[in-house]
């Protein structure tokens, strides 16, 4: 509990997160009565930097609330479907409010995206699985490698096959991620398994809802598509994990003991909520921001920021819970990182050379 508390003040101030909820609000909110590309909502311009500033934070509140809640509460199923069932009803008061337009999709539709609901559902439990069992910094050094997937997914789902010298770029990602595990302090083998697993239930999620973007109607702005998109993949995701998460040791029949063995532990009642909550939003949040951000630039550009991102995430997550490093482990995390930054400079620039 002591514990808990130190880690409390390095937690965001409410009226920090309640203004970046307005923010987050005010920058996606599209005048219905205004011509779309000219006078709807913010411009661009300051509209990308607002939804990479919100991706960041939420994403660095969510590893900070999750990694906390982790600690004191042992049911890793229940966290990860409560997570995911957090976002239904905010996205219920954005369609009742009018913040986006409410989609139009059908049960055909429902079953289709079915496939990308259960690698979203998958993706978020093998993430708070490999949270839950090493250092947070540890696990998105493991997902630095999502590239790595996403190239082989793309070759074998979608058809796109990269020139050779993009696969050759990707080495330097397997050789850091290595280095790091070899020396990574808190390392074990289901943590490292969880965070590889969870790269490829993501890529997937991404490649079919890629594959499956015309499914349904999303609405017509883009932000508005995406946001519905996200909407409908949560609730998907949350229907597909209700039955497993009901049903395995630390999933939602767990919640009782896990509950009491929290109190036992001196965590009160109300914190022990707050964390739950807070958590779940801040999970919907981050993937509400990122899918934003994929509204306002190209697929390579998100990845870039989504490695920088995971660069903040390493380095706020050391400090925070000071998590002791190796200089083995700074060498093979600073490769990584540098690696997906090399392998997204190539990817550009065959794609382009392609054309």
């Amino acid at each position: 509990a002591a514990v808990l508390d130190d880690l409390e003040q390095t937690a965001a101030p409410m009226y920090l997160v309640v203004a970046a909820t307005a923010l987050a609000a005010a920058a996606a909110t599209k005048d219905p009565a205004a011509e779309e590309e000219k006078k709807g909502g913010l411009p661009p311009a300051l509209k990308l930097p607002i939804f990479v500033g919100l991706w960041y934070f939420f994403n660095v509140q969510y590893n900070i609330q999750n990694k906390m809640l982790l600690q004191a509460f042992k049911a890793s199923w229940a966290v990860s479907w409560l997570q995911l069932a957090a976002g239904i009803p905010i996205c219920f008061l954005m369609w009742a409010t009018g913040f986006v337009k409410k989609p139009n999709v059908t049960m055909d539709d429902i079953m289709k995206l079915a496939p990308s609901g259960a690698a979203f559902a998958a993706g978020q439990v093998m993430t708070v699985a490999s949270l839950g069992s090493v250092a947070v910094s540890f696990t998105h050094v493991v997902k630095a490698l999502e590239p790595a997937v996403n190239a082989i997914a793309s070759a074998l789902i979608l058809g796109q096959v990269f020139h050779p010298m993009v696969y050759a770029s990707l080495l330097p990602v397997f050789f850091g991620v290595a280095l790091a595990s070899s020396s990574e302090l808190s390392f074990t083998m289901f943590g490292f398994l969880t965070a590889m697993a969870s790269n490829f239930c993501f890529v997937t999620r991404n490649v079919l809802a890629t594959k499956l973007g015309s499914v349904g109607d999303m609405g017509t702005d883009k932000t508005e598509r995406k946001t519905n998109q996200l909407a409908v993949l949560t609730m998907v995701a949350t229907a597909v994990l209700f039955p497993i998460a009901l049903v395995l040791p630390g999933g939602l029949l767990s919640i009782p003991a896990a509950w009491q063995g929290a109190i036992a532990k001196g965590v009160l009642a109300d914190k022990l909520a707050y964390m739950m909550a807070t958590s779940g939003f801040y999970f919907f949040m981050y993937q509400l921001s990122s899918f934003w951000v994929l509204s306002q630039v190209p697929p390579i550009t998100h990845s870039v920021l989504n490695t920088l991102k995971r660069v903040v995430i390493i380095v706020v997550s050391i400090v925070v819970f000071g998590t002791p490093v190796t200089t083995m482990g700074s060498i093979g995390t600073a490769t990584a990182i540098g690696g997906v930054m090399l392998y997204t400079v190539t990817k550009k620039y065959y794609s382009s050379k392609g054309k």
